[in-house]
């Protein structure tokens, strides 16, 4: 997948159930999953550098975690989340195990429209 040589990382979109992953879907969205027990990470291939997310980027990142969210429950992670390779991302999934089903959990049993991750919809002025 990525490189560990600096110059791709992975894109991090959010968090599924690992069952959830549609391969139509993750085609359709030009992404794949990196699996951890039963979760998985949505990603795309990226430039691993620091930079603040473009109004291209946010707007691509809202189509993915939209498309996902219309499937299933997904735990939005931050836009412009790039993490360096699978080993790290898998690390950091290992780290938060126990709070990302706390709050796929929450997300299942909101009664709310919107999706927990509407700030950037604010941000894009949608």
């Amino acid at each position: 997948m990525a490189s560990a040589s600096g110059k791709s990382g992975l894109r991090f979109y959010g968090v599924i159930d690992a069952d959830a992953g549609d391969p139509a879907l993750l085609e359709q969205q030009s992404v794949q999953l990196v699996k951890y027990r039963d979760l998985a990470a949505v990603v795309a291939i990226s430039p691993y550098v620091r930079s603040e997310p473009s109004d291209a980027d946010l707007s691509d990142y809202v189509r993915v975690v939209d498309a996902f969210s219309a499937k299933g429950t997904i735990v939005p992670a931050p836009p412009g989340t790039i993490f360096r390779d699978e080993v790290v991302l898998a690390r950091w999934l290992d780290v938060h195990y126990g709070k990302l089903h706390e709050a796929m959990a929450m997300i299942e049993q909101r009664e709310d429209d919107r999706p927990p991750y509407d700030y950037v919809r604010m941000e894009l002025g949608a």
